[in-house]
């Protein structure tokens, strides 16, 4: 009974695998439907970033929480409300929120630098990164949507050949 059980855990595992590899490939050669799905799951996760920023500004009383709160609402609130323009124009707004993030922790690191505060240097080069991000993504939209889908198909195929190896050891 056991081996049974064993067995049909692998063939899911090889099932799952399979699934995630053929995601992969149809997302890197189907980037519209890759943004429109991604539109609607990264709208889900700006809200619930958003209200939990705003429920940490009740405690840490940081203005920066406070701005990264509302703006990440509002961001997903758009993103939601029409799934086939924001699916075009998500690397500008993906773009924006790179920017708009990188200027805020560079901020942020330069308030903790004089603070004496340790992690103020990782602050600040998440800052500078995100600022050159979000500009690369700013200027050259077609970018920013060939890297998000890439990365997404990238990650799917990647995760699907982990999986089948991990049913091909089993």
């Amino acid at each position: 009974m056991a081996k049974l059980i064993s067995n049909s855990k692998s063939i899911w595992l090889l099932i799952v695998s399979l699934l995630l590899i053929g995601s992969g490939i149809y997302v890197l050669f189907n980037p519209m439907t890759a943004l429109v799905a991604s539109a609607l799951v990264a709208g889900a996760i700006f809200i619930l970033m958003g209200f939990g920023y705003l429920f940490d500004f009740r405690q840490c009383r940081s203005y920066m929480c406070l701005a990264i709160g509302i703006l990440d609402v509002i961001v997903g609130i758009i993103l939601l409300s029409n799934l086939g323009i924001t699916a075009i124009s998500i690397p500008m707004i993906f773009g924006l929120w790179c920017l708009f993030i990188g200027i805020t922790q560079f901020v942020a690191a330069l308030e903790l630098k004089e603070e004496e505060i340790p992690f103020g240097n990782w602050l600040l080069a998440a800052g500078l990164i995100g600022i050159i991000f979000g500009l690369l993504i700013f200027f050259y939209p077609s970018f920013g949507a060939l890297t998000i889908t890439f990365l997404m198909g990238a990650y799917l195929i990647l995760y699907g050949v982990f999986e089948l190896n991990r049913y091909i050891k089993n």
